[in-house]
């Protein structure tokens, strides 16, 4: 398989992964999205392993740029979603819908910190 085939394999694998999805949760079943998943992760491993390239991939630039992606999208995500848990609160008068969703975001903002900690000195013992 060369570069061009996996590419288009991929995105093949990704149409039919979002609209098996979609068809899914449309008729109420929540467990075949998993399972879909799990075969899209498995078909993409198949066929990363099967490419037969010496082309680089992806290089130190390519991770440097990703890793500070994720640094600018936690610090983007935690801001504008700490600001709307609080304009949330403020309306909702701790009662209603507009509350359990400023709870629900808060859960989300504070999962994705610990979240990044964790992980960030978990590899950062692992690097060493």
């Amino acid at each position: 398989m060369n570069i061009k085939q996996y590419k288009i394999y991929r995105l093949i694998t990704l149409v039919l992964l979002t609209g098996l999805i979609s068809v899914s949760i449309s008729l109420g079943n929540y467990y075949l999205p998993i399972i879909f998943v799990l075969s899209a992760m498995a078909t993409m491993y198949y066929c990363r392993k099967s490419l037969k390239t010496t082309e680089v991939m992806a290089d130190e630039r390519d991770y440097k740029v990703a890793g500070e992606a994720a640094r600018y999208t936690i610090s983007i995500y935690t801001t504008i979603g700490a600001i709307c848990i609080f304009v949330l609160m403020a309306i909702s008068n701790k009662e209603g819908t507009i509350y359990v969703i400023s709870q629900c975001l808060a859960f989300s903002v504070c999962f994705l910190v610990l979240l990044n900690v964790f992980l960030f000195k978990f590899l950062s013992k692992r690097k060493k």
